[in-house]
């Protein structure tokens, strides 16, 4: 709350004192005592909250200024609400190493514009899947890249950074997610071995018979978004498709697919990179795009589970 205006007290003392006049004559002395009472604890109030925002502001000024003569910066980790304290130069190294393990490749030019045009194009031959009159609600207005925002992984070794793509104003994004819809309504993507919850996990396992020769392993998926293949995936979502599907709107779900998943640049420090493979990790499509890629791997666990002595899978 600011500091109230002159104005503001005069009239409130006029209209307090206007409306005591309208009591009668015997309680208003009473009433004239309670209402100054009342408003010394808001004036009070006001000036001791005035006094706390005012060092809060000092606070953060000092804060900034440490900042800069220290060359640190404040950095969100993945998880949790937890800020880290970084070195500049440290932070910006972690960055850089990111883009080199995962082979992202700098562009020389913004390929925004370019994108634009394609999908602009590419929707007008999907008729069979999308509303023509719907086309311009799914065309960004003014589409700008997708930036990369690093959090840092504290309970990974080295503590590798997390890139969180901000990508509300790519040109995809709505695309992005009318694909979403139009996926869930084609595909069963529920796994039987997907895990809803930490409860659910410990249900299962008191079910389980062991003894001492079972042995428990456990595997970590690294970087799963960045590492998708796209042509794989594409593949597999073309075959998952329902056959009962026209041929026409089958190819036109995965010309679409094909779009979107190929503009997964982003823009970092006044450069732009694009990875060889993946999806954006915040992408509206890179979490159904993660399950139909896992789909594969559902395959070939059945085999194992099949065929290997294996008492119990999740994920």
């Amino acid at each position: 709350m600011e500091r109230p205006l002159k104005t503001y007290w005069t009239n409130l003392i006029v209209e307090t004192e206007r409306a005591i006049k309208l009591l009668d004559t015997k309680p208003q002395n009473s009433y004239h005592i309670m209402a100054a009472t009342r408003m010394k604890q808001i004036f009070n109030s006001d000036n001791n909250h005035n006094t706390i925002q005012k060092r809060q502001l000092y606070i953060i000024k000092k804060l900034n200024h440490k900042l800069v003569t220290e060359n640190v910066i404040l950095v969100q980790a993945d998880k949790g609400k937890i800020i880290v304290i970084l070195n500049s130069e440290e932070y910006s190294k972690k960055v850089q190493i990111f883009p080199t393990d995962n082979n992202f490749h700098s562009l020389k030019k913004d390929p925004t514009v370019r994108y634009q045009k394609l999908i602009q194009k590419t929707l007008q031959q999907c008729n069979l899947i999308i509303d023509k009159k719907k086309i311009k609600y799914l065309i960004q207005k003014k589409p700008l890249p997708p930036t990369l925002k690093a959090q840092l992984k504290l309970h990974k070794p080295n503590i590798p950074i997390g890139p969180v793509i901000n990508n509300m104003n790519a040109p995809t994004y709505k695309i992005a997610k009318h694909l979403v819809g139009l996926l869930n309504r084609h595909l069963t993507l529920n796994s039987h071995y997907s895990v809803k919850n930490s409860r659910n996990l410990a249900t299962d396992l008191t079910k389980l018979k062991l003894n001492e020769n079972h042995k428990l392993i456990t595997y970590d998926i690294k970087d799963l978004y960045v590492n998708i293949p796209i042509e794989e995936t594409l593949t597999i979502t073309k075959t998952m498709l329902p056959k009962s599907n026209d041929a026409q709107i089958t190819q036109q779900i995965i010309i679409l697919m094909k779009l979107i998943l190929s503009q997964n640049y982003f823009t970092f420090q006044n450069k732009i990179y694009q990875p060889e493979k993946g999806v954006s990790t915040s992408s509206p499509i890179s979490s159904t795009i993660a399950k139909i890629f896992l789909h594969l791997e559902d395959i070939h666990i059945k085999q194992l589970l099949d065929t290997k002595n294996i008492t119990f899978y999740t994920r």
